[in-house]
């Protein structure tokens, strides 16, 4: 089994997810146990210097930070010490931008045009808050880009095949604005984002899904029926 999946996003950046085969990436998962050890093997594997990399202190938010020189490092000793935001995003090459997740949907995104990656992380509850539209709008705002350059990539996540809701949650959804996510009494969590993604003016041809279900892939973690659950890592690089 291959250690990473990488995605075809652009030729300007690097887009994966790791797998199982390299194991658990977060110290917030089992104490911690041999994470450094994995994550400076990651390193190695992606020719990238560790101090380089760039964690965040995921909490489920609507918040997206820009990662400049001075951001180098954070996160990588410690889950606390992480950005505090569920997004990221960069003009800096060389430096890997990480969320964790395990069913959870990592969203990468590129303008290839200005040179800018970014990656988000919408568990269930960030979708409901609007994670991804906010993230892209504030990236938007903040850097004057042109919508119409960005591309995405939705990487592998729970699919609606396990994914059955009651009642109190399929109306928690649909208040969300996400009705139409709603499939048989099932949620695509996935289908959400990329619905979010729409209400900005983004084109479904500006969007890439891969399709992986982290449920019955064992490529992948799952916290739902599957044991131990540990957390893969989904990063971006621009080269």
């Amino acid at each position: 089994m291959e250690k990473y999946i990488e995605y075809p996003l652009s030729n300007k950046c690097l887009a994966i997810t790791t797998t199982t085969e390299l194991g658990n990436l977060a110290y917030q998962v089992d104490e911690g146990k041999g994470v450094k050890d994995r994550r400076l093997l990651l390193a190695d594997l992606l020719n990238v210097d560790y101090n380089r990399f760039v964690f965040v202190h995921q909490h489920h938010s609507d918040k997206i930070q820009k990662v400049t020189v001075v951001d180098l490092g954070k996160g990588t000793d410690c889950f606390e010490s992480g950005v505090d935001v569920d997004a990221l995003y960069t003009y800096e090459k060389n430096v890997p931008l990480c969320i964790f997740h395990a069913d959870c949907v990592p969203i990468f995104f590129v303008d290839e045009t200005t040179d800018l990656v970014g990656i988000i992380h919408a568990g269930f509850k960030g979708t409901l808050i609007h994670v991804a539209s906010k993230a892209i709008q504030k990236v938007i705002e903040n850097e004057n880009i042109n919508i119409g350059n960005l591309k995405f990539y939705i990487g592998p996540y729970r699919m609606p095949s396990s994914f059955l809701i009651d009642e109190e949650t399929k109306q928690r959804i649909i208040d969300a604005g996400f009705e139409n996510a709603i499939i048989d009494g099932r949620f695509d969590n996935g289908l959400a984002n990329v619905i979010d993604l729409r209400k900005l003016g983004i084109k479904d041809e500006q969007i890439k899904l891969s399709n992986l279900d982290t449920y019955s892939d064992d490529r992948f973690y799952s916290a739902y029926q599957k044991t131990p659950v540990g957390r893969l890592v989904s990063l971006i690089i621009l080269k």
